[in-house]
C-alpha cells in the first residue's frame, strides 16, 4: 500500500544492500528483512507515505552523528533492533546506508 515514491526509495536501498556480501531478502507478513547469517541486519516497513527503516542494533551500538535514528528500545514496533529511521525521500540515502552498514558489519 506504499505510494510509488516510497517503492522507488526502497528499490534504491534494496539494490545497495544486496551489494553487501552474503545478504538475503526475507519477506515477512508486515515487513521485509535483509539477513546475514540468519540474523536481521535491517527491516523495512511500508506505509502509504513513509518508509520505516529498523536497524538491528542494540541501543548504544549505532554511531549516528546526525541523530536521525529514533530510539525504539522502549517502544513496540514491527521491525527488529532499537533504532528506527522514518523517511519519505532519498535525501539521506548514502548516510542511512552507512548506518545500515554498521549493523551488517556487526553480523560478520
Amino acid at each position: 500500500n506504499a505510494n510509488d515514491e516510497i517503492k522507488e526509495i526502497y528499490e534504491k536501498f534494496k539494490t545497495a544492500i544486496l551489494n553487501f556480501d552474503d545478504v538475503e531478502i526475507k519477506p515477512n507478513k508486515h515487513y521485509i528483512s535483509f539477513v546475514k547469517h540468519k540474523s536481521n541486519i535491517v527491516d523495512f516497513v511500508f506505509t502509504q507515505k513513509w518508509l520505516k527503516i529498523h536497524i538491528n542494533l542494540s541501543l548504544g551500538e549505532l554511531d549516528d552523528p546526525k541523530k536521525i535514528a529514533r530510539d525504539m528500545s522502549n517502544i513496540g514496533s514491527l521491525g527488529s533492533g532499537d533504532y528506527q529511521i522514518k523517511i519519505h525521500n532519498d535525501k539521506d540515502l548514502e548516510y542511512i546506508l552507512s548506518l545500515i552498514k554498521q549493523s551488517y558489519e556487526k553480523k560478520l
